[in-house]
């Protein structure tokens, strides 16, 4: 039987929580669990666009080293910055419960003339995704986009200095680190709205692709539904391997044996549903529809 577990993770305070998360459901099997923090690409510029750094897992591959260099047992990421292929002799073993996938538009709370100069004249808000710039675009025309970086409470810090008329958040990293939002006004998309990032919410557990009894533990943490929807969501977003400048969603309703499947690249959209068992068939039509092969 293990005895301890190093679990890797970035060192930003969501990620940090998320590493807690995943410490705690291992320690409550009886093994101990220790964090090492390591500091990715991602992490090292933060001053410049993610479109601008570029490279394929900005805040994945560092972390993947400690396991390839057996300095950690496991890693804890946030699922959507997965990158397409995870390195050789890597696998995703455990995918604990999630949280919620939408996003917000969080503004600060203002009187009805303040509410009424805003409305005048076009609103500044802060975001430097893709995705959420042509998914917002769709819902208010009269908006200008401002890139934005930095953990969640630098993000909250700048939209109360005034450089933002309003940021767009995932309600899932405010939730687990249980921000104080009674200062703001908080609009949550719907995923018809605003279709999330690929696996948004979800926390992934990688571990060594040889390590059974690692894996059997993960897997013994793991949750069912969060699990189906990562499976879902991940097979649609590596197969359109798009670039980090496209815009690009994807997002699984399952309720019981019935699946919405619902995806967006750059300027096609796509919702189709169906039955939990058909969803590779599904996956296939809406791949064949966004990469405008029908």
């Amino acid at each position: 039987m293990m005895e301890k577990l190093v679990l890797a993770t970035r060192g930003s305070k969501l990620a940090l929580a998320q590493a807690e998360q995943v410490k705690a459901l291992i320690e409550d099997k009886g093994v101990k669990c220790e964090i090492l923090i390591v500091k990715t690409k991602g992490d090292k510029d933060r001053n410049r666009p993610i479109q601008e750094i570029g490279g394929d897992g900005l805040f994945v591959r560092e972390i993947e080293k400690a396991l390839l260099d057996n300095r950690a047992d496991i890693a804890v990421h946030s699922a959507k910055d997965l990158p397409y292929e995870l390195a050789e002799g890597l696998s995703i073993g455990g995918i604990p419960k999630a949280a919620a996938c939408a996003d917000c538009l969080i503004s600060l709370k203002c009187d009805a003339e303040e509410s009424t100069e805003r409305q005048a004249s076009p609103k500044v808000i802060g975001t430097g995704s893709p995705r959420r710039i042509c998914e917002y675009s769709a819902i208010d025309g009269n908006v200008q986009f401002k890139g934005l970086r930095g953990n969640i409470g630098t993000r909250l810090d700048k939209l109360s200095s005034g450089e933002y008329d309003a940021i767009i958040l995932a309600r899932a990293g405010l939730d687990r680190l249980n921000i104080d939002l009674s200062r703001y006004d908080v609009y949550e998309f719907t995923s018809e709205e605003m279709i999330p990032a690929a696996c948004q919410g979800i926390i992934a557990i990688e571990c060594r692709s040889c390590d059974r009894e690692i894996a059997e533990l993960l897997t013994n943490i793991s949750d069912p539904d969060a699990k189906r929807r990562f499976d879902i969501e991940r097979s649609v977003f590596c197969r359109l391997k798009a670039d980090c400048k496209s815009a690009l969603g994807v997002h699984a309703k399952i309720d019981g044996d019935k699946v919405t499947l619902m995806a967006l690249k750059d300027d096609r959209k796509v919702c189709i549903e169906g039955n939990f068992e058909d969803r590779q068939e599904l996956s296939q039509i809406a791949l064949a529809i966004l990469t405008e092969e029908i």
